[in-house]
């Protein structure tokens, strides 16, 4: 099952694919998404197609007892010479078993003037990657390149200045040297809630928080950037403008927003199939006096520019 799975992984890298889909009834239907479509991998007979998602969920540490209940693993491969990080998403039914793996860092993280051909957001970028306090939040649906945009601000940070930042990621997507890196794992106690709480007490100048996940989460980033925090992170919502009244709808009061958000960005990915490259659409609003001023702009993120480039 290791040569199958190792087989999968390998076709699905070569051909640039962000995430596998893999759905088990009758038999196993397996698919890549390469540049946003579902494009059709391999179908397997059923009791092959059992043992390889049995084999998935074990090396995820994916509990197979509990059949009917969604879960989420990791699962960390060595191929060409490097180390890709996949996440492992199990939903199951009566009728069917589905499993969905997103390969984390199939793509090398680029500068700022790399992530973005607009200077305004070039310009707001290096801005931000300088202050030493403030909230920042980008939202957008999976895939539309938001995890990307808050590493590139940290490795800009990194070479700026000498800063302890510390991460609370799940999972860990990227791996950056300068970084302290902290990976979640409820199951053992390692939680936002508790985590975060234990990294103001390590003198961090900067704090990502992968996801911004309830009301317990938003009042403890609200909280580190109130006491000179810089703190960037991610929040479900379609738009700009939305991603502040989700903030509010979390209990976090406008007045502490006004003065804690320096910026949000929300992102959504369009595919330029015929081209092989992607680009995220992207809304950004930015305080200027106090104000609240929204832009609207396309950022150009080459999260596919391998494949350009074969």
């Amino acid at each position: 099952m290791n040569e199958l799975f190792e087989k999968m992984i390998y076709r699905a890298l070569n051909q640039n694919a962000t995430d596998i889909h893999m759905l088990l009834k009758e038999d196993l239907k397996i698919q890549f998404r390469i540049f946003g479509v579902l494009k059709n991998y391999e179908v397997m007979e059923s009791e092959k197609g059992y043992k390889l998602m049995n084999f998935i969920k074990y090396q995820s540490m994916i509990h197979t007892n509990y059949r009917l209940m969604p879960q989420t693993g990791n699962i960390s491969i060595e191929m060409n010479q490097k180390t890709y990080f996949l996440r492992i998403s199990y939903l199951p039914s009566l009728e069917f078993e589905s499993i969905v793996i997103r390969i984390l860092n199939n793509h090398e993280l680029r500068s700022i003037q790399e992530l973005t051909y607009q200077k305004e957001i070039q310009d707001y970028l290096y801005w931000l990657s300088r202050q030493n306090n403030g909230l920042f939040l980008i939202s957008g649906a999976t895939g539309s390149g938001k995890s990307t945009t808050l590493y590139t601000l940290l490795k800009q940070i990194l070479s700026d200045s000498r800063k302890n930042i510390i991460t609370i990621e799940d999972p860990i997507e990227i791996h950056l040297d300068g970084c302290l890196q902290i990976e979640l794992n409820e199951k053992i106690g390692i939680t936002y809630h508790d985590t975060l709480k234990q990294i103001l007490r390590h003198d961090p100048d900067v704090i990502m928080i992968g996801e911004i996940r309830d009301e317990e989460t938003a009042k403890i980033a609200l909280t580190c950037a109130l006491t000179g925090h810089l703190v960037l992170t991610t929040i479900h919502a379609s738009n700009a403008p939305l991603s502040i009244k989700r903030f509010m709808n979390l209990g976090i009061h406008e007045a502490d927003i006004l003065d804690v958000v320096v910026g949000v960005i929300s992102q959504r990915m369009k595919y330029d199939i015929q081209n092989k490259k992607a680009v995220v659409l992207s809304e950004l609003m930015k305080k200027k006096k106090s104000n609240i001023i929204f832009y609207k702009k396309t950022i150009h993120i080459y999260l596919f520019e391998r494949a350009l480039c074969n």
